[in-house]
C-alpha cells in the first residue's frame, strides 16, 4: 500500500527568499535567482552576490572589508523584502559586469 505524504511548507527564510526573488524579476528585471535551503536557511544566489534569509534577517556582503578585516554587509529584517530588494537590485548591478569578484560567506 502506497501512503500519500503532503510536502512540507516552505519556512519564513524560504517564503521571504521567494518574495524578494519575485520582486526583482517583476520590479527590476532581475531574473534567474536560485533559491538553496538548509535546516532554516536559505540562499539567494544571484550570479555573484548571495543573499542570506536566516535568523529573522536578510543579509548580503557590501564588497567592502571592516578595520577588523571581516566582510562588512547589510541587513534587513525578514518582513522587509520590498526594502531589501530595492537595495540588493543596487548591489548585484553594481557588481554586475565585474570580472575576478569572489562571494564571501557570511557568517
Amino acid at each position: 500500500m502506497a501512503y500519500l505524504t503532503a510536502s512540507r511548507p516552505p519556512g519564513r527564510e524560504e517564503s521571504a527568499a521567494r518574495q524578494v526573488d519575485t520582486h526583482l524579476a517583476a520590479t527590476h528585471n532581475i531574473r534567474g535567482g536560485q533559491i538553496h535551503t538548509y535546516r532554516g536557511v536559505a540562499l539567494l544566489r544571484l550570479g555573484d552576490l548571495s543573499v542570506w534569509f536566516r535568523a529573522g534577517k536578510i543579509s548580503w556582503s557590501t564588497g567592502e572589508l571592516g578595520a577588523d578585516g571581516k566582510p562588512q554587509t547589510t541587513a534587513f529584517l525578514l518582513h522587509e523584502t520590498a526594502q531589501a530588494a530595492v537595495k540588493i537590485a543596487q548591489r548585484y548591478r553594481e557588481l554586475r559586469g565585474h570580472v575576478g569578484l569572489h562571494a564571501v560567506r557570511i557568517g
